[in-house]
């Protein structure tokens, strides 16, 4: 009986430096996928803070609404250069925050004016039938270079999100 033993062919010299160069391939690829996804995470994140905004300048709005009280208002408080905001009440005078909101990351609010005092501030009050703001204005988020601005109509409280014109 003859044996048959299996041999292993010699490897070739740089083997080694060609499949090193095949991972390289694929992990740059790899990079350059992921690298691609920056621009649709940076307008998911700024369409999220879009909403989240729109959401609490309704919801200051119908509480104002609901509580009809001539003392009362509530609104929020822009910080401008930042990713936050407050969500305020404001009873006789003396302004509380009633919770402080973050916006996604990558997202930050680069411009605010409304015709309140101080300029970055929305106020909703009671005595309004259809909660008309203390005055109209403009938010803008900003996330990379795309814009988004959250806009609130002066005499009937609507409000609009919209990605041109921004200021």
């Amino acid at each position: 009986m003859s044996r048959i033993t299996a041999t292993t062919p010699p490897r070739a010299a740089g083997a080694g430096v060609l499949d090193l160069l095949v991972v390289l391939g694929i992990a740059g690829c790899f990079t350059a996928f992921v690298l691609s996804l920056e621009p649709l995470r940076s307008s998911l994140a700024l369409r999220a803070a879009g909403a989240q905004v729109l959401t609490e300048v309704r919801t200051a709005q119908a509480r104002a609404i609901a509580s009809r009280e001539p003392e009362q208002a509530y609104g929020l408080v822009f910080a401008v250069g930042t990713a936050r905001y407050d969500v305020v009440r404001r009873a006789s005078g003396a302004q509380q925050v009633v919770r402080r909101r973050t916006l996604p990351p990558r997202v930050r609010i680069t411009y605010a004016r409304f015709g309140a005092s101080p300029p970055g501030t929305v106020f909703f009050g009671g005595t309004s039938l259809f909660g008309a703001p203390s005055g109209g204005g403009t938010v803008t988020l900003t996330a990379g270079r795309r814009h988004l601005c959250v806009r609130v109509l002066p005499a009937t409280g609507r409000v609009r999100v919209a990605g041109a014109g921004c200021p």
